[in-house]
């Protein structure tokens, strides 16, 4: 239930924030990805998703970033929040992520 939720507020930023090329994942195992370009799926550069997952750690709030794959292609911000999560601390994460989105690309 939890999961279906988050993956609902991710799409909610996708539509305010135009970096944010794609949300997917299962139950509450979710990955937003970061593209310069949402026509040509360009991935975002990794420094500026570093930049985005830095600034949610300032802010108490722990996600994470793929960054074993390909080389220049690791551009995916990962959420695995607790599962006894609450609507509420989902909506401090989003509403943490959107801050920092803002921050970061403007």
């Amino acid at each position: 239930k939890m999961g279906h939720y988050m993956l609902d507020r991710l799409a909610e930023l996708k539509d305010k924030h135009a970096v944010i090329g794609d949300v997917r994942g299962k139950g509450l195992f979710l990955g937003a990805e970061l593209v310069a370009d949402r026509t040509t799926r360009e991935p975002m550069a990794e420094k500026k998703v570093q930049m985005v997952t830095a600034d949610c750690m300032a802010q108490g709030i722990i996600i994470g970033a793929t960054n074993r794959s390909l080389p220049g292609k690791n551009n995916t911000l990962c959420f695995s929040p607790a599962l006894i999560a609450t609507k509420d601390d989902i909506d401090q994460i989003i509403e943490g992520v959107d801050g920092a989105l803002s921050r970061v690309f403007g």
